[in-house]
């Protein structure tokens, strides 16, 4: 008499380089609220979130050293545009390309990003116009540039959808990665990441 073997998912692992602190609370915040923090899930999936300190080429070059050693199926950068050059980014892309590495970009930074889980965003700002914004008290009501890179999850985790629904509008008008300012793609890689539609 034969047994009947169980299906089991094979063990998928994820590592998301960020350049800075306030990627790295936002993505933390995303693993609590879909259940896969640094541990194993149901689907099998381990997803680790790291602070590279670091940006562009050197943030990719950081995360492929990690994707060497600690194995992870796929692998993630975070960064914002800051003060790199269309060439720059070019090149970034060509060389995350060679690693098989998906970079999620923000311009001007990634505060675009967290703006949307307010109200929708169709013109640039400057970062600074960016934190005077934020700090207001319809968003954070302090000083953002003092706040970022500590939990976002009381001001932002219920609000994840409309910062979706928001992206896809603004990706409708501006989705030349490298050229458009306001753009990001933060919302692709989410739902990519944790394997949802509903956010």
């Amino acid at each position: 008499m034969s047994r009947t073997r169980k299906k089991i998912k094979p063990h998928f692992s994820i590592g998301i380089f960020c350049e800075g602190a306030s990627e790295k609370q936002y993505f933390d915040m995303l693993n609590k609220k879909y259940r896969r923090g640094n541990v194993v899930t149901t689907y099998h999936t381990k997803i680790k979130v790291k602070d590279a300190g670091a940006s562009g080429r050197k943030l990719i070059e950081t995360a492929n050293q990690h994707q060497k050693q600690e194995k992870f199926d796929q692998v993630y950068v975070v960064f914002d545009r800051d003060d790199h050059s269309r060439a720059e980014l070019q090149h970034c892309e060509k060389l995350a390309e060679r690693y098989n590495i998906k970079v999620i970009f923000s311009s001007i930074s990634f505060e675009i990003w967290i703006l949307m889980h307010f109200e929708s965003v169709m013109k640039s700002y400057t970062r600074k116009g960016l934190y005077q914004k934020l700090s207001g008290k319809k968003y954070f009501g302090q000083d953002y540039r003092r706040f970022k890179g500590s939990d976002y999850s009381k001001y932002l985790e219920d609000k994840v959808q409309t910062a979706k629904l928001n992206a896809e509008r603004l990706y409708q008008k501006n989705n030349k990665i490298y050229d458009d300012d306001p753009f990001t793609n933060v919302d692709k890689a989410i739902k990519e990441i944790y394997d949802i539609d509903q956010f």
